[in-house]
């Protein structure tokens, strides 16, 4: 029979100094070689790879792992996910991407509704600018013919205090005129008989339904009746100043103490040979002639605006 040579063996990884510089031991449990050091200390030197043996994460050199391997590894990198969370996440982005694209397909429809707004406003805005030119251009005229009725309403104020001044000038004619005289009452024509008497003549001066033939002297001189009913005048004073005249309502009759004068403020009919002055010099009536058009002339009516 052949001899036996043993190997030292055991089971594990030989402890320190168990095994001499270059001597070997076997692992029988775990199939590893392993060989001392000068330190005393085992290393292994190979692995059964075959039937049994097998490589423990705890053999393998952490600094030569690839990193994809070890993300799936080592559980505590934030980078890791599991299968089946990143199947469900797929099926999420999935719901979202189809969500998305019926958003899109409403989007685009808005965009191009808000794009069709966005010229329709410009359009309008474009008109607005041109109306508001126009009605720029319209103000202006509007402000020259303001300033020209200005101008026509200060030139008529003008002839208003110049009226007034004359009219002033007339009244003051008329009172100076008729200084000292008194209004008595109304006189018919008619019957010459006075008609009424005023309440602010002293009681007892005048009565109804006498004639002024019976009030003749200095105490009545100052005093007029006008009359109210047309007529042919009779006992008028002695001698007589005015029988036989046809007197016409509004007519006066004023005492001078020895009669009754006829003063003639009216007729049945005013013709233009009655009228003196010129007609060119009558600047009320040239205004109101002025204000009137013949069937020839031509009417400035202004300008109108387009409707928009």
């Amino acid at each position: 029979m052949a001899n036996i040579i043993k190997l030292k063996y055991g089971s594990g990884v030989p402890g320190s100094g168990q095994l001499a510089t270059g001597e070997v031991g076997l692992d029988l449990t775990n199939k590893i070689i392993y060989a001392g050091n000068s330190a005393g200390t085992a290393i292994e030197m190979a692995r059964n790879m075959g039937e049994g043996g097998t490589i423990g994460w705890d053999q393998i050199d952490p600094e030569t792992i690839p990193p994809e391997l070890n993300i799936i590894i080592n559980g505590e990198i934030p980078e890791y996910v599991t299968l089946d969370a990143l199947i469900a996440q797929v099926k999420t982005n999935a719901d979202d991407i189809i969500a998305l694209k019926a958003w899109e397909v409403i989007a685009k429809g808005e965009i191009s509704k808000l794009q069709a707004d966005v010229i329709a406003n410009d359009t309008a805005i474009t008109k607005n600018a041109t109306d508001i030119g126009k009605l720029n251009t319209t103000q202006g005229e509007q402000d020259l013919l303001i300033s020209g009725n200005t101008d026509k309403i200060n030139e008529l104020d003008g002839r208003v205090g110049t009226n007034e001044g004359k009219i002033g000038e007339l009244e003051a004619a008329i009172e100076k005129d008729l200084t000292g005289l008194v209004m008595a009452g109304s006189y018919s024509a008619l019957t010459n008989l006075i008609v009424s008497v005023k309440s602010t003549v002293p009681n007892g001066t005048f009565a109804e339904e006498e004639p002024l033939s019976k009030y003749l002297g200095e105490k009545y001189a100052g005093y007029y009746f006008v009359v109210s009913e047309a007529g042919t005048l009779q006992n008028t004073g002695t001698p007589a100043r005015a029988d036989g005249d046809k007197a016409f309502i509004g007519d006066w009759l004023v005492a001078d103490g020895a009669h009754w004068l006829h003063f003639n403020f009216s007729q049945e009919s005013t013709v233009w040979g009655t009228i003196s002055g010129t007609l060119s010099d009558q600047d009320d009536l040239q205004g109101a002639l002025d204000t009137k058009y013949d069937k020839d002339s031509t009417i400035a009516c202004g300008n109108y605006t387009a409707n928009p």
